[in-house]
């Protein structure tokens, strides 16, 4: 469920302002809404120190970590971060000057070991000496009192050096002009720049040892950052401020306990329509386990939208199965579940709700893919006597394992999705009716849910030939009636009023009504994407199967892995694609959910996060 909020205002004496603030922070109940923009310099700083620190993570992250580390206590966290801020700013420069140097090497290398002071001394004895990249047809015009020496020919392309006695004697090509640098100085200075490069490297990792200490450093500054935020962020009113947030109502009793001990002033008050509380889903431990998915997700429903954790877990695990829907990828998952779980409890941390939910799923993949007789896309596995009599037939992936069924388990597996569709999308017009019930709008909600009937038995007709009864249409149409009737009926407003509103909106209506049945019509992906994993991994074993015996053996298992693997993979992708998709748009859009909500993040003290694995 959505937790009720109150919307609190609270009247602090300006002198006790930082005090009442740190009270308010021990209690943690407050979800605090800036009255004004919080800005200062102690604001500014804070985000500078931190932008910092952040920077100094990532470069300690990205650090080659020595065999030996030894965690660094004793140094201030704050010049821990200045330094390593310094020694990569060196780096950067370093890298960049020695990218110089070797740019210089290879013109030397080029053009042979020579620099604008050599040049400079030939001219002091009359020789003058300049360097051109030409092509080979301008020897042909070299003139007469001067000489060419080739110093690198590369195709048709010639780099020379030009001799003469006179200054005025030059060729008519754009001159190479030798670096001021010796080679010696340039070749001392690389050496030079490689052995401090290596010596800040040095430091850097070094440096590594000290996350534990950059991390705690990087919790108190988000901890004073928010504080200060908080803080600037209240009104003040001559010698009184105040700030404004929501609070759980379960947990208001004890925010005016507080007030009272505290001498607070008080106001507390049901939020209006016009006003966004944050959202805190209060989930039973068995539903808590999908919060991994919207975590992923980022979504979060409005605070006067439907909290529809229970359904997304129920629909989702039936997804998977039927997208996976392969028996033998299912105990592989519950094999990494258990290996998982192993691990967690060897480390003595609560199960991850990640963990629980891949034991879910695992086991629904499991039972699907049981039951339909695919295991690793193998008809010689699914033929096995065992396997083969947990098979419904009806379902069957391989239905040539059952020569007297006369039903198309193809077809079938469509019809169950189908039923899947009016089911959720039905619920979600339920649903919408229990909301608005007793309006009369309410009457509009049951409209839907009567013409997704009657849109159902006409995908079933379409898709899989069914006979489609002969009230069908008439199902259509009275439910569009109801809808346009009765859908913009609201408090203190004519009946008639919103019948004129329903029908200068019949067209929208209809354009709906289109969209629900391409929304039945959607879930059908589940039996598509499904087939083609079976295809898939029956194309791999196909290709194996030859290869299963004498020395191509190794080959055959090394294509089964590659094969199965991919296809474990795509199946992955396909359930954040298409198992995801038909709960958040589907399902949500007939709910009329916008996921515009945001996270109850109350005001409170922050708990260390900081385990063995970041101090080395």
């Amino acid at each position: 469920m959505i937790v009720p909020m109150h919307k609190v205002t609270l009247f602090i004496s300006a002198p006790h302002q930082d005090e009442a603030l740190g009270e308010l922070r021990k209690l943690g109940v407050l979800h605090v809404q800036h009255v004004r923009p919080p800005q200062s310099e102690d604001i500014s700083e804070l985000e500078s120190a931190l932008n910092s620190v952040e920077k100094c993570r990532q470069i300690l992250d990205n650090t080659e970590k020595p065999v030996n580390l030894q965690e660094i206590t004793d140094i201030k966290a704050e010049d821990i971060v200045s330094e390593v801020l310094s020694l990569i700013a060196e780096k950067q420069q370093i890298a960049s000057r020695i990218d110089e140097k070797n740019t210089l090497l290879e013109w030397f290398e080029t053009w042979g070991k020579v620099s604008a002071g050599d040049i400079e001394a030939l001219q002091a004895k009359g020789i003058y000496l300049r360097l051109y990249d030409i092509e080979r047809n301008v020897l042909s015009s070299i003139p007469e009192d001067g000489f060419a020496e080739i110093l690198h020919e590369e195709k048709n392309q010639l780099k020379i050096a030009f001799i003469s006695e006179s200054e005025k004697v030059r060729l008519d090509v754009k001159e190479e002009f030798p670096p001021q640098e010796d080679f010696e100085s340039v070749t001392r200075e690389l050496n030079s720049l490689k052995v401090r490069l290596e010596e800040v490297n040095l430091r850097l990792g070094k440096m590594t040892g000290a996350v534990g200490l950059v991390e705690q450093y990087r919790q108190d500054l988000e901890k004073r950052l928010e504080f200060a935020r908080v803080k600037f962020g209240m009104q003040d009113v001559e010698k009184i401020v105040y700030l404004q947030g929501y609070c759980p109502e379960e947990k208001t009793e004890k925010l005016i306990r507080a007030a009272e001990k505290n001498g607070w002033g008080i106001m507390t008050e049901e939020p209006e329509l016009i006003d966004n509380p944050p959202t805190l889903l209060k989930m039973s431990k068995w539903v808590a386990i999908i919060k991994p998915v919207f975590d992923f997700l980022g979504t979060v429903p409005g605070y006067r939208e439907y909290d529809i954790s229970k359904y997304f877990l129920i629909f989702f695990a039936f997804f998977v199965a039927m997208i996976i829907g392969d028996a033998g990828y299912g105990a592989i998952f519950l094999a990494v579940c258990i290996f998982a779980h192993y691990k967690s409890a060897k480390s003595g941390k609560p199960l991850a709700l990640s963990i629980k939910l891949f034991y879910v799923l695992s086991i629904m993949t499991i039972l699907w893919g049981t039951i339909t007789g695919n295991w690793f896309g193998a008809v010689q596995i699914a033929g096995l006597p065992f396997f083969k009599a947990l098979t419904i037939p009806q379902l069957a992936t391989f239905p040539e394992l059952f020569p007297d069924l006369k039903a198309d388990p193809q077809q079938k597996v469509m019809f169950i999705c189908f039923v899947i569709a009016i089911t959720q999308l039905s619920l979600a017009n339920i649903m919408n009716f229990l909301k608005a019930f007793p309006e009369l709008k309410a009457v509009a909600h049951l409209g839907w849910t009567v013409m997704m009937v009657g849109l159902f038995l006409v995908v079933l007709n379409l898709v899989l030939g069914m006979a489609m009864p002969g009230f069908t249409v008439w199902i259509i149409i009275g439910g569009l009636v109801s809808i346009i009737l009765f859908m913009n009926q609201e408090k203190g407003q004519s009946f008639f009023k919103g019948i004129l509103a329903g029908l200068g909106g019949a067209f929208n209506t209809f354009l709906d009504s289109i969209s629900s049945f391409s929304n039945i019509i959607s879930y059908i992906r589940l039996f598509a994407v499904g087939m083609a994993s079976v295809a898939i991994a029956s194309s791999f074993n196909n290709i194996a199967a030859p290869m299963m015996h004498g020395f191509a053996f190794p080959a055959a298992i090394l294509v089964l892995l590659i094969g199965h693997g991919l296809n474990i993979v795509m199946g992955m992708l396909s359930v954040i694609v298409h198992g995801i998709r038909l709960n958040v748009l589907e399902f949500s859009s007939q709910l009329g959910m916008e996921w515009t909500g945001y996270e109850y993040k109350p005001f409170k003290e922050k708990e260390k996060n900081i385990t063995k694995g970041e101090i080395q």
